[in-house]
C-alpha cells in the first residue's frame, strides 16, 4: 500500500501499483501529497484535535484509507476491512499489530509515527517523500536498525526456521491444482536447516520498494499491516526477491545491487544464514506467487498474470543459486 507519501508537487494524480500483500487494484488515480504541502513543525503525536479536511484515497482491496488535515498536520488514517474470503497465508490484515510496530518504530524514523489506535482504525502521520528506486545498501541499514529491536511481545509468530518456510511454501502448494504448481518441483529445496531461532526480531515481511518512503529525513518503512516476530531473513529475502520487484512493476535488482545490499547489512551472522537457508525463503515466496495467481486468475487476470511473471522469475533466481 503506496499511501504515507509518494508524490511529485503538492497535490498530485499517481497510479496505484500492485503489492505482494493484496492490494491488486492498479491504474488507479489516487491524491498523493509532497514535501511542499507538509509542515512539519506542527507535529503533535498521540491525539486528533481538530480535522478540517479528509480526501478518501483509492479503496484498496482491503482497506479504507484516508488523508486527513488535523490543524497544520496531515496524517494517514486507515480503517480496517476484514478479509474478504479466504485468509491470505503470507500478508494478514492486522490493525493491532500495525500500531504496536508503529509505536515502537515511529520514534525512531523509521516508520510513521502512530498517532492514535482504536479497534480497527490505526492513525498515523503522513510522511512525504518519494517511492525508493535505488540505493539498496541504504535499505540494508534501515532493515539492519529495525531487526536490531526486540519485537513487541503481541505480534504474531512467523517462520523460525528455514524448514518451517519450506513448509509454509508447502502448504500453498497444496492449497493449488497440481497441474500449475508444477514448475516449482524442480526448485524446492531437498534439504534445509530445522535449527530455530534464538532470537525472534521485528520483521515487516513486505519490505518491497512500494512500502520504503525516501524522506528529507531519511528511508522510511510504511505499511505494516501485517508484521511478526521472525526471522530477519525473511526481510533479507523479501527485498533480494525478483518477484517482488516485478510486482511493484520494477525490475529485478542486477546482481551488483544484491552484492552492495548483503555487503552492507550490518548483521553478518544473517546475511550468512540467508546465504545458507535462501532456497527455503524464496521458495516460499515463488510458491506464494503461485497461489495468489491462481486465486486471481477470474477475477483479476491481469493482476493474476503479474504474479505469475513474478513466479517465474523467482524460480530462475532459485534455478541460479544452486
Amino acid at each position: 500500500m503506496l499511501v504515507a507519501g509518494v508524490g511529485r508537487a503538492g497535490l498530485a494524480w499517481g497510479r496505484r501499483r500492485c503489492f505482494a500483500g493484496g492490494w491488486d487494484v492498479i491504474d488507479v488515480a489516487t491524491p498523493v501529497f509532497d514535501f511542499d504541502c507538509w509542515d512539519d513543525s506542527a507535529s503533535t503525536v498521540g491525539r486528533v484535535t481538530a480535522v478540517t479536511d479528509r480526501t478518501l484515497l483509492v479503496g484498496g482491496y482491503r482497506n479504507e484509507v484516508w488523508m486527513v488535515r488535523d490543524g497544520r498536520r496531515l496524517l494517514i488514517e486507515k480503517r480496517y476491512v476484514e478479509d474478504p474470503g479466504e485468509p491470505n497465508p503470507m500478508y494478514p490484515n492486522l490493525p493491532d499489530h500495525e500500531a504496536a510496530a508503529l509505536a515502537l518504530l515511529g520514534p525512531h524514523g523509521w516508520s510513521p509515527r502512530l498517532v492514535a489506535h482504536v479497534p480497527g482504525v490505526v492513525t498515523y502521520e503522513y510522511v512525504p517523500g518519494r517511492m525508493w528506486r535505488r540505493g539498496t545498501a541504504e535499505v540494508a541499514v534501515l532493515l539492519g536498525a529495525v531487526h536490531a529491536l526486540s519485537a513487541p511481545r503481541e505480534l504474531r509468530l512467523l517462520c523460525g526456521s528455514a524448514a518451517e518456510a519450506r513448509t509454509h511454501a508447502d502448504a500453498m502448494v497444496q492449497a493449488v491444482p497440481s497441474r500449475v504448481v508444477a514448475p516449482l518441483a524442480g526448485v524446492r529445496p531437498a534439504e534445509v536447516s530445522a535449527q530455530v531461532l534464538r532470537r525472534r526480531s521485528l520483521v515487516h515481511t513486505d519490505c518491497g520498494p512500494g512500502n520504503l518512503v525516501r524522506s528529507r529525513r531519511g528511508l522510511v518503512l510504511i505499511d505494516w499491516q501485517c508484521p511478526g516476530r521472525g526471522d530477519p531473513v525473511e526481510d533479507v529475502a523479501c527485498f533480494v526477491s525478483p518477484a517482488m520487484m516485478i510486482l511493484y512493476q520494477m525490475a529485478p535488482h542486477s546482481p551488483a545491487a544484491r552484492h552492495a545490499f548483503l555487503a552492507a547489512y550490518p548483521d553478518r551472522a544473517i546475511v550468512a544464514r540467508y546465504r545458507r537457508d535462501s532456497a527455503a525463503w524464496h521458495y516460499r515466496i515463488a510458491a506464494y506467487c503461485v497461489w495468489r495467481a491462481d486465486r486471481l486468475a477470474r477475477r483479476l487476470p491481469e493482476v493474476a498474470d503479474r504474479y505469475r511473471r513474478a513466479s517465474a522469475a523467482e524460480i530462475a533466481f532459485i534455478e541460479a543459486l544452486s
